[in-house]
């Protein structure tokens, strides 16, 4: 059977591919898991894959990362929970080192829409014969780390009130300690105008 494809454009401008399923054979798509983390790249060697978590599906080329995902959670129950998140990486042979090397692809969310749902294998320039790495993760995502002039900003924010606050305290004090006198200054002016007219 010939494969059968086309292009369409996006409102980006980009075209994507789109296969006639109808009229194409679907490929074998090797998909290799793990839970809570990816494989790291020397765990794929051409002598060895990491198969003890493996699946394996037919597919095409215009296949999205949310389809993948979908049919991934048929036979993963992990990936299956509210708050998973299914993170996919391009396995493919460095040919200039003689090595596979990763690709980030993208993450799918089972709780909330992302714009890595639309990717599909052709946009990661996938070929025949690559793999996917999956990683699947549970919870909110991590946060992105704080950049160190923010953190500074902070910091020195929090200081300037604490100073400020200490500043009003021995403020109030101050203007305490001055109204008092001026009271006991007034006091003792009073004493001294009634003693003076006592003695006339």
């Amino acid at each position: 059977m010939t494969d059968v494809q086309n292009s369409t454009t996006t409102s980006g401008g980009k075209n994507k591919l789109v296969v006639d399923r109808e009229n194409t054979v679907p490929f074998l798509l090797r998909m290799f898991w793990q839970q809570g983390a990816h494989h790291r790249p020397d765990d794929y060697t051409p002598e060895h894959l990491p198969t003890e978590n493996e699946i394996q599906l037919y597919t095409w080329k215009d296949a999205t990362l949310k389809e993948i995902a979908n049919l991934f959670k048929e036979v993963n129950f992990e990936s299956t929970r509210p708050n998973a998140r299914i993170s996919f990486k391009l396995v493919y042979i460095d040919n200039l080192r003689g090595k596979y090397a990763f690709k980030d692809l993208g993450t799918v969310h089972n709780m909330t829409p992302t714009s890595d749902d639309d990717i599909n294998l052709d946009d990661a320039r996938f070929v025949i014969g690559d793999f996917l790495d999956v990683g699947v993760f549970h919870g909110a995502p991590p946060r992105a780390p704080e950049r160190r002039g923010s953190i500074l900003k902070d910091r020195n924010r929090e200081r300037d009130r604490a100073r400020n606050s200490y500043r009003s305290v021995g403020n109030d004090r101050r203007d305490r300690d001055r109204e008092r006198d001026r009271n006991n200054d007034r006091r003792d002016d009073r004493r001294d105008s009634n003693f003076r007219d006592r003695r006339r």
